[in-house]
C-alpha cells in the first residue's frame, strides 16, 4: 500500500466514519475494488478491536443483495464499509444494518484514481456547503429542472426529509457515500411529469456520447429513446416490473473535487450538476422497494424552486 491510498484510507476511516480502538470493522469488496478494500483493512486492523475482509463475487445489478452470510454481518460490528463495483446501499440488508446503528460508508463503483482524488476534501467546507443546499430544498413543495439539452421536468418533494450526504458518519447509524458530496430526497411517488435528458453519465453504460431520454408520466418513465443503453433499461423494466419505473430520487452534487467520470458513485457528487435515479426509494424515505435503483446525471441543469429560479446553468442563483 502506498502512501497515497494509504492517507485515502485514513481519511475514509478517521475523517469520515470516525473508527474507534474498541470498535469493529467490516470491509466488504469485490474484485475489481479489491485493492481498495485490501487498504481500508490495513488502516483498519490498526485503529480497532477486530477488522474483517470479506470479498464477495460482483452482484448483476446495482440494488442486488449481498450473499445471505455477509448481509447477516452487516449486523454484528460497529462500522461497515463497501468498496464495490455493483451498490450494495439499497439494499434490504444495508438498510437492516443502519437500523442496528451500524455506521456505514458504501462506494460502489469506486476505482483508485477516483478514491484518491476525492478523499482530499475539505471536509468542513463540503458540509457547510452541503448543509445549505439541503437547508434551502427543505423549504420546498415543487421542483422543475430545465436544459438546454432538452430536459424538462416537475415533480414534488414537500414533506419528505433532505438527506445530507456530506461524509459526516460518525453518530448511531449513519449512512452514505463515500466519495460524499449531495443533497438529495425521494421525490413525491406519482408526482413527476415531463421529460428527463441525462447527457452527462449512467449506470450501464458510463459516460454518455449521445443523450438518453426518459418521458415521465405520473411518477415513472413511460419510454425511453436516444442512446442504445435504453434498450437494457427497457429489459430491467420488464424484469422488475412497474414500479422499477418510479422516479426515486432527486440529487444537487456538491462535492468539489469530483469530475464527471463515467463512474456514478463520483458523477452524481459533481457541483453544478443534479442528477435523477429510478427505481427503488425505500433507502430515502419512500415506498418504492425493488432490486434496482440507477442515477443518471444531468449537466448544467437551471433548477426552479416553488417557482423561483435556484440555480442557472449550474450555478446557484
Amino acid at each position: 500500500m502506498n502512501e497515497y491510498m494509504k492517507f485515502a484510507a485514513q481519511a475514509a476511516l478517521q475523517e469520515c466514519l470516525k473508527l474507534g480502538r474498541r470498535e469493529k470493522l467490516l470491509v466488504v469488496c469485490d474484485p475489481p475494488c479489491s485493492a481498495i478494500g485490501q487498504a481500508l483493512w490495513e488502516v483498519g486492523r490498526d485503529r480497532c478491536k477486530e477488522a474483517f475482509l470479506v470479498q464477495i463475487s460482483p452482484r448483476k445489478d446495482n440494488g442486488n443483495e449481498p450473499p445471505e452470510p455477509v448481509g447477516e454481518w452487516f449486523q454484528q460490528v460497529d462500522v461497515a464499509i463497501m468498496p464495490t463495483s455493483k451498490s450494495l446501499s439499497h439494499t434490504k440488508a444495508r438498510r437492516k444494518a443502519s437500523e442496528k446503528g451500524v455506521r456505514i460508508a458504501t462506494l460502489p463503483g469506486v476505482t483508485e484514481d477516483m478514491f484518491l482524488r476525492t478523499m482530499k476534501t475539505d471536509w468542513n467546507a463540503l458540509g457547510a456547503y452541503t448543509r445549505k443546499i439541503a437547508a434551502q430544498l427543505s423549504a420546498t413543495e415543487k421542483v422543475q429542472i430545465k436544459t438546454d439539452a432538452g430536459t424538462d421536468i416537475m415533480f414534488e418533494i414537500r414533506g419528505r426529509q433532505i438527506s445530507v450526504d456530506d461524509g459526516r458518519l460518525n453518530y448511531k447509524g449513519a449512512f452514505g457515500n463515500l466519495p460524499a458530496g449531495e443533497a438529495y430526497c425521494a421525490p413525491v411517488e406519482g408526482t413527476a411529469e415531463g421529460r428527463i435528458v441525462f447527457d452527462g453519465s449512467f449506470p450501464m453504460v458510463g459516460l454518455l456520447d449521445e443523450p438518453l431520454i426518459l418521458e415521465v408520466r405520473k411518477g415513472r418513465v413511460v419510454s425511453v429513446s436516444g442512446h442504445p443503453a435504453g434498450k437494457e433499461l427497457e429489459t430491467l423494466f420488464l424484469r422488475y416490473k412497474s414500479p422499477s419505473r418510479t422516479i426515486a430520487e432527486f440529487g444537487v452534487g456538491t462535492l468539489d473535487t469530483a469530475m464527471i467520470s463515467g463512474r456514478i458513485l463520483e458523477d452524481e457528487k459533481v457541483r453544478g450538476t443534479v442528477h435523477i435515479a429510478i427505481g427503488d426509494n425505500a433507502s430515502m424515505g419512500g415506498s418504492v422497494s425493488v432490486p434496482i435503483h440507477l442515477d443518471g446525471i444531468i449537466r448544467q441543469p437551471s433548477v426552479w424552486l416553488d417557482y423561483a429560479l435556484w440555480m442557472k446553468d449550474g450555478a446557484l442563483v
